[in-house]
């Protein structure tokens, strides 16, 4: 698979390269909503307020100070995500289920009505560009254009790479365990002494962290950012990839993104009536592969297993 990620933009022509690079920064967004959902078991109908703030904060950055690096404004963006999860953390996950989900809700529309009504900074519906021809200096690399495909691609796969390892390692990690007894019995792990709010807290700014990068790579990406990137239709984007893949184990928001995207692509290219094709096929996988592909893919393998060790 690295092998083929890396040799990809030779072999391949600029449309696939493109639409591979977006099923990367997808990803890293899928992963970010794994880790509060899959792995801890808290739902959020808000997560592309973060996802938006990375790409807004990225865009202000290179839109108002030209002079601006690119990994300084990807890491301004990353952090605004950070900063956005600390604050909204403190405030709503002291609620539960359906009420934590909403909440979220709530403030990715306060998120998104303050980038359509504050055109003096974010220009409203119009959106934001002006970043396309710009150019970045790489250390020991050279002079790059952000308008070069084949430069975005490497450059995203590489900062994708980074940031789904350190999202790896984390559920490795003490809290990472800690999180998986939370959403197991999150009682009985109050009672042997687990912090459960903190152990939230954390996991939830972590998350929002990554979806600021994700939303920060959006913004190099596609050389615009809108209001689109905080309403809910977004923040149901990233729950469709995680029913797609299946949000049981870490890998199925990846299996999610190169199936959503991918799909998405080719229906909307075919019939107009995409969104209806699509609403069927996520009832079908919902009634019949409840884990989604990566869980359809483990059972097939498992069923395969027996019958090639009888011969």
């Amino acid at each position: 698979m690295a092998l083929i990620l890396i040799v990809f933009p030779l072999i391949a022509g600029k449309y696939h390269v493109r639409l591979l690079s977006v099923i990367m920064v997808s990803s890293i967004f899928g992963v970010s909503f794994y880790l509060l959902l899959g792995h801890t078991g808290l739902m959020s109908f808000g997560h592309a307020a973060y996802y938006g703030l990375g790409a807004y904060s990225t865009a202000l950055c290179l839109v108002h100070f030209p002079g601006f690096h690119i990994l300084s404004a990807i890491a301004i963006g990353s952090l605004s995500g950070l900063l956005a999860g600390l604050i909204i953390g403190l405030l709503i996950l002291r609620l539960n289920r359906i009420f934590l989900a909403l909440g979220t809700l709530a403030f990715s529309q306060m998120f998104w009505a303050i980038a359509w009504k504050w055109r003096g900074l974010t220009r409203g519906d119009d959106g934001m560009t002006g970043w396309s021809s710009k150019e970045i200096i790489l250390p020991l690399l050279g002079n790059f254009s952000l308008s070069n495909i084949t430069f975005i691609y490497y450059f995203i796969l590489i900062i994708a790479t980074i940031t789904i390892l350190a999202c790896w390692y984390f559920t490795r990690t003490p809290i990472g365990n800690t999180l998986i007894s939370i959403k197991s019995n999150s009682e009985r792990a109050q009672f042997i002494g687990v912090n459960v709010n903190f152990a939230k807290f954390i996991v939830f700014a972590f998350s929002a962290l990554v979806a600021g990068v994700a939303g920060s790579l959006h913004a190099v990406l596609e050389k615009v950012v809108s209001p689109t990137l905080f309403d809910m239709f977004k923040s149901f984007d990233v729950v469709l990839i995680s029913v797609f893949g299946g949000y049981s184990t870490f890998v199925g928001p990846i299996v999610g993104s190169f199936f959503y995207v991918y799909l998405v692509e080719y229906l909307s290219s075919v019939t107009d009536k995409w969104e209806l094709i699509l609403g069927i096929l996520f009832i079908f996988i919902v009634l019949y592969y409840p884990n989604g592909l990566s869980g359809m893919f483990k059972a097939l393998l498992e069923q395969r297993g027996p019958l090639n060790k009888n011969g």
